[in-house]
Parts: C-alpha cells; sequence; structure tokens
C-alpha cells in the first residue's frame, strides 16, 4: 500500500524527524530509479512544482508534468482521479479542492503529496519553514515564538499545526491594529493579496497593499528572523527582503532538500 503526506496531523513526531534527517542528508541520486514521478497542478505554481519536478529528478525518477489544467478535456474530479492513479508511482497534486489529494489517496494506486489543497492545508511549505526555522536556530524551536503578520494562509494552518507538535508558540497579528512585535523570534509575514486558493487561477487576484507604516518600523526595532513563503507582493519590501535577519533565501534554499526528503520518505516504508 502506498504512503502519502496529506496533512500534518496525519503524521507523528517520528515522522518528522524522520523526514528532517532524511533532508540533512540532502537529495540521494538514483534513490527513486525505477519510479515515475508526475507534477499534477491544477492551480499555478513556481516554487512548488518545479521544486518538486527537480528533486524527483535529481533522485533518479522518471518525470511528468501534467501542464496548465486548462489543457485537460472538462470531466468529473473522479474520473480525473482515476487517470492520475495509472500515470505514476507518486503524484504531487495542488487542487482548489481541498479534498481532491485525499480523494486521490483512497484509490491507494500511487502515493500522494499534498502540495496545496485549496485554502486549508500545504504541508510541504510547513515542513520546508520549520526546516528552515531549525537550522537557524541550532536544531531546537522548543518554546520560539512565531508571529504571522496577515490573516492565515493555507501553509500557515499547516504550519500551526506542525509547531503544535515541536513545541512553538504560534500567534497571529492583525495589520489594520498596531501591535508590538519585540517578544517574536521569528515574523512570518502573510500575502495580503485577495488570492481565493479555492478557484482554479491563483494569479487573477490583484496585488495586496503594503504594509502599514507602523509594521515597519516594528519589524525594524525587532530581533526576530523574517519569513516569507512568496509569491511576495508590496507587503514584503526589498528593504526587508535583504536584511540579514530575513530567511527568505534560506526558506527556497531549504526547497530542494525538504521536496526531497518528502520523496524518499514515501518510498522507505
Amino acid at each position: 500500500m502506498p504512503r502519502h503526506l496529506l496533512d500534518i496531523p496525519d503524521l507523528s513526531r517520528a515522522d518528522v524527524e524522520q523526514v528532517f534527517a532524511l533532508a540533512d542528508a540532502g537529495p540521494q541520486p538514483q534513490a527513486l530509479a525505477g519510479l515515475t514521478f508526475l507534477a499534477a497542478f491544477f492551480q499555478e505554481s513556481t516554487r512548488t512544482r518545479l521544486g518538486f519536478l527537480s528533486a524527483a529528478a535529481r533522485q533518479g525518477a522518471s518525470v511528468l508534468d501534467m501542464g496548465g489544467a486548462e489543457r485537460l478535456r472538462l470531466e468529473p474530479e473522479a474520473d480525473q482521479q482515476l487517470v492520475l492513479g495509472e500515470l505514476a508511482d507518486i503524484v504531487s497534486v495542488r487542487h482548489g479542492n481541498a479534498t481532491f489529494a485525499h480523494d486521490l489517496a483512497t484509490q491507494d494506486r500511487c502515493g500522494v503529496i499534498n502540495a496545496g489543497a485549496g485554502g486549508d492545508s500545504h504541508p510541504t511549505q510547513a515542513l520546508i519553514d520549520a526546516y528552515t526555522l531549525l537550522r537557524a536556530f541550532d536544531g531546537d524551536l522548543s518554546g520560539r515564538h512565531v508571529v504571522f503578520l496577515g490573516p492565515l494562509l493555507r501553509s500557515a494552518r499547516s504550519f500551526r499545526a506542525l509547531a503544535a507538535m515541536l513545541g512553538v508558540v504560534v500567534s497571529q497579528c492583525d495589520v489594520t491594529e498596531p501591535t508590538k512585535l519585540e517578544l517574536a523570534d521569528a515574523i512570518y509575514v502573510q500575502s495580503l493579496s485577495a488570492t481565493d486558493y479555492t478557484a482554479p487561477g491563483l494569479n487573477a487576484a490583484p496585488r495586496g497593499p503594503a504594509l502599514p507604516e507602523w509594521t515597519i518600523e516594528a519589524i525594524g526595532a525587532s530581533d526576530a528572523f523574517l519569513m516569507h513563503a512568496l509569491p511576495r507582493g508590496p507587503e514584503l519590501p526589498d528593504s526587508l527582503m535583504v536584511t540579514d535577519r530575513s530567511l527568505v533565501a534560506a526558506q527556497l534554499q531549504h526547497g530542494l532538500p525538504m521536496r526531497s526528503a518528502v520523496l524518499r520518505w514515501l518510498v522507505q516504508h
């Protein structure tokens, strides 16, 4: 029976620690030799789609990319799931329907990775974020305080579940009300665009506003690390992106080892 990564609550602490250990080892050439990987992204993606394609290819898998959903025939989602389940050993899927990946996994025809499920969850981004913080804080996250600045998006919801497992304190701050941030160990800026994560087109939403001036000042006065999952809009100006406390580049760099680890974790059971 294939293994799946559908949501953080499905994982044990031992599972998470195993994935982190696999990420420490980086991509392993030929670890996926003889397997076929399919990227099935029904919504736009840059980092997650290309990251999984690269992680699979670097580890010896045969790689398929579904391409844009607009190129597919219109048919019931159940029929699409039947097709996907027969095409590859591992399928990484992003869909506006939050249950699509779960429904695909119930077929048990392939290993399924949730690469973004509607507005509900994005577990692989949460794992990348936690791994980035783990490296920044020398391997111990217990008691660290992460403040999400702006509305909790799908990866933040997954991170909150992971944080409870790792002993991280999570809070959320509304950018419309001035709040002190000096007690934060990490400030995670969320996108302020009106993106509808249940819609087919994530790029349709207009770019969000810039952060209010009080938040820029509060971040500047804080010693906290700064995070953002990208793509960024005006809410993360260049002046914050390039500071020595910014972990945004590290989040990008840790994407490959973490996605490589997730792929190997699916087949090493």
